[in-house]
């Protein structure tokens, strides 16, 4: 399950940036699942919602028959184009944007997502021809971290875009009436406000329900760590996200059987993190959970250091899961667990390598992460979708398509996502930081997929 940003009364240009630089990034694993501890492997692929494209007849006979794509492609062969269907549609090109947090509080706190979707971009471009006749144009924005300016992007992308594709911004939720209003399909990284997320053209590849959490987190934890579970504690920042986020794990894992001592919201301006890491150590909490953006989670272990506490098991949402956190915790974010439904970026992964290579190719130097493999994959889906379409391309018929996807992998990338649903996948696995290097800790390969709680808090 995915946890979304800080939601607070007056979000975005009225809070300070204390307030903002709170985000709170994925948690993964959540949604109807296929059943208990069903295994998906890493590069399995899950048929039936992506691969190539039927070759399509040219429906406008005014326009000369094109080549077909290359044999492989990922958008499939197409003969003709339908010229200029809709908002930015040409009969040689498809604009596409892409909006997400560059600047703000935590410069560049979700970059990755936009320099994911531009290494697609040049990807396709150059390796996979055309759909029908159509190369991909990318237009990018900057949504500052800030309600006001997902509002403002969003409102120029309508105009110039025909979709958005791996946008990821922590105030989603103020472009949601803007989409709505111009009907642009919008394949998110993620959706993380309960606003947008129930936007009815918007859809993420990482999507997110908050009272639905998959029994597969809890369970891997007891299999990690079972002479722990009887005593753990959950803390989280105290803006309505995080707090709906956190309740409703917890309540998913007092049903599995794990039992907490101690659960606390923490002030988003709380510097002092010692009287929380006293009562853990009173409580004799093993596992502490922390839901939060990740410098939230170094300034908690970092305290937790300087009082000579270790638990069990410190455990985290994917945001942690970037070379940024190791940066900045050092030693002191040794050991943690974070739980993800991603591909592993150690391992080898097609669709990763991919990914990194073209990074490399646009962004030298750029680390790729969490965010810019789901962006990746939400660009790899608007391509498989619109080439479903074929020539007559509009913005309704990609909707049409992508309504229909129920277990996207994006090929192997990501576990089955319900992105048609709007539910995300029950599926995780869990990984560890240990000398600086992220490993799997259970399963030991692919991901473990549960069942489908549903806890009642946010729904």
């Amino acid at each position: 399950m995915l946890a979304t940003c800080v939601l607070v009364a007056g979000c975005g240009s009225r809070i300070t940036d204390e307030q903002r630089a709170a985000l709170v990034a994925p948690r993964a694993g959540t949604g109807v699942g296929p059943g208990e501890d069903a295994a998906v492997g890493d590069n399995g692929a899950v048929p039936g919602t992506e691969g190539v494209a039927g070759q399509e007849q040219n429906n406008n006979p005014q326009q000369p028959n094109q080549q077909p794509n290359p044999p492989g492609s990922i958008a499939g062969g197409c003969q003709g184009t339908g010229g200029a269907t809709d908002k930015g549609v040409t009969a040689g090109e498809i604009t596409i944007a892409n909006i997400s947090d560059i600047s703000g509080p935590v410069p560049g706190i979700f970059q990755s997502a936009q320099q994911a979707t531009k290494a697609f971009v040049e990807y396709f471009n150059a390796t996979q021809g055309a759909i029908c006749g159509r190369k991909l144009k990318l237009v990018s924005f900057d949504s500052r971290t800030d309600s006001g300016g997902d509002q403002q992007a969003t409102a120029q992308a309508c105009e110039q875009a025909f979709a958005l594709v791996g946008s990821m911004s922590g105030f989603d939720q103020g472009g949601g009436p803007a989409a709505t209003n111009c009907g642009i399909p919008d394949l998110r990284a993620s959706t993380v406000t309960v606003q947008r997320q129930r936007v009815p053209v918007s859809f993420g590849a990482a999507s997110n329900v908050v009272n639905l959490v998959s029994s597969a987190g809890p369970d891997l934890v007891k299999s990690a760590f079972p002479g722990a579970i009887g005593s753990a504690a959950y803390l989280y920042l105290n803006v309505d996200a995080s707090s709906q986020n956190a309740r409703s794990m917890q309540k998913a894992a007092e049903q599995r059987g794990i039992k907490f001592v101690y659960s606390q919201a923490i002030d988003i301006a709380d510097v002092n993190y010692a009287p929380y890491v006293a009562k853990l150590k009173e409580t004799g909490a093993k596992i502490v959970y922390w839901i939060g953006s990740a410098q939230y989670a170094v300034r908690l272990q970092q305290a937790m250091r300087q009082q000579g506490y270790t638990p069990e098991a410190f455990i985290t949402d994917p945001s942690a899961y970037d070379p940024q956190y190791i940066r900045q915790g050092g030693a002191a974010v040794d050991g943690t667990v974070v739980y993800t439904n991603g591909a592993l970026l150690e391992e080898n992964n097609a669709q990763v390598a991919l990914y990194r290579q073209w990074l490399g190719r646009i962004a030298p130097g750029a680390a790729p992460s969490y965010f810019g493999m789901f962006a990746w994959a939400a660009a790899r889906l608007f391509v498989t979708s619109a080439a479903k379409v074929g020539p007559q391309l509009t913005r309704k018929a990609v909707l049409d398509q992508v309504r229909g996807v129920r277990e996207f992998t994006a090929e192997g990338m990501v576990a089955p996502q319900d992105v048609g649903g709007k539910r995300t996948s029950a599926c995780m696995t869990l990984v560890r930081l240990k000398g600086g290097t992220w490993s799997r800790l259970a399963p030991a390969s692919g991901y473990s997929c549960g069942a489908l709680i549903d806890t009642g808090v946010g729904g």
